[in-house]
């Protein structure tokens, strides 16, 4: 914002512009039987042209319903893409545990939350207890995933990248995808009342 050059002044007109088209849309909810915590999780790798830093995306359902998501770069240049894949791990599952607290007092049944990712590397990690001497900067992550993990209180699902909801928050994608992630979103047109096909 300090200095904004051509590209940044492209890139705030296309996002002022799909604004303008999509006034109508909103999140749509949706009557919830299933009391499943499902989270998404996603980073890109050292995208951003102007210092390198990785971003980090999650998106939170409970059942059907999307509760919580964000998208935010990451504090540090990181030297892997699983070290930015685990510390995205690392904050969806502080949200979700925030929001388990938060459902609980307000007595609303959970089950076992499900995090899924698209980096296997980040998968094998988790349930892996050996510690490797490239792991050992982000060390205090990896044991606060696993210690979750070990005790059954999450599980971590690899997710093909193709299914990967996360990815419309942290990269640029293909119009169809874009829109089909949209849809997975629960993003529509306040003039539906129910999104099917997604």
């Amino acid at each position: 914002m300090h200095s904004p050059q051509d590209h940044h002044w492209q890139a705030v007109k296309r996002i002022l512009r799909y604004l303008a088209g999509t006034r109508t849309h909103g999140l749509i909810l949706l009557p919830n039987p299933s009391p499943t915590i499902r989270a998404f999780s996603d980073a890109d790798w050292g995208s951003d042209v102007d210092d390198r830093k990785s971003t980090t995306g999650y998106c939170v359902y409970y059942g059907h319903n999307l509760i919580a998501w964000s998208s935010h770069k990451q504090r540090v240049v990181l030297c892997s893409s699983t070290e930015a894949e685990y510390r995205s791990i690392v904050a969806v599952l502080t949200e979700v545990l925030w929001l388990q607290s938060l459902l609980h007092e307000l007595h609303l049944p959970t089950s076992q939350p499900q995090l899924f990712s698209n980096n296997l590397g980040v998968v094998l990690l988790s349930v892996n207890p050996i510690m490797h001497s490239r792991t050992k900067h982000f060390e205090l992550d990896l044991h606060f995933v696993r210690d979750y993990v070990q005790q059954h209180k999450i599980s971590l699902v690899h997710l093909p990248a193709r299914f990967q909801v996360a990815d419309i928050l942290t990269k640029a994608i293909s119009g169809p995808a874009f829109l089909g992630f949209r849809c997975k979103l629960m993003v529509g047109s306040t003039h539906i009342s129910l999104i099917e096909g997604c």
